[in-house]
């Protein structure tokens, strides 16, 4: 078996998507669990939560206890899985036995993915790529990130 574990990061888009299809192809040739990650930015955690003017109940947001700044942040986190787990549920059904779905924060998508890959044992990364132009190279700037975040295998689908 060359694989047992596929993290495959998700985002919505269509390349997403497609690396989601690609790797179900490569599940369906050998014993493989797939991990299907989104990244929520850290900058904005918890901003419905928490209230525009940055804070949670009158109690500014820099002054909240671990507690409670660990309640906004499992909120969020909370929110944004089940939002992904609705998106996905059409192209997920057939494979619900070795799926898993998990959504983790960060301030940089590429060291939340390594960081993710690394710790959860993903000897496979099958992730879209964009294209963004030259400006970036030929990859876009997350799956850039990520080749040079882990060690990892990166494939990528456009």
């Amino acid at each position: 078996m060359l694989y047992s574990k596929i993290m495959v990061p998700y985002d919505g888009s269509e390349h997403a998507k497609h690396a989601l299809e690609y790797a179900k192809g490569l599940a369906a040739i050998s014993d493989v669990k797939i991990a299907i990650v989104h990244v929520v930015p850290s900058g904005v955690m918890g901003v419905d939560q928490i209230g525009t003017e940055g804070s949670l109940d009158g109690v500014p947001f820099g002054m909240l206890n671990y507690e409670q700044y660990e309640g906004v942040v499992r909120a969020a986190l909370d929110q944004a899985k089940e939002k992904v787990t609705e998106n996905l549920a059409g192209l997920v059904e057939d494979i619900a036995d070795i799926v898993t779905i998990d959504v983790v924060a960060g301030t940089a998508p590429a060291e939340a993915l390594a960081r993710y890959a690394d710790k959860n044992g993903c000897d496979l990364i099958v992730m879209g790529r964009r294209g963004l132009g030259a400006i970036r190279g030929m990859l876009g700037s997350v799956s850039f990130g990520l080749l040079r975040s882990t060690d990892v295998p990166v494939l990528t689908v456009k």
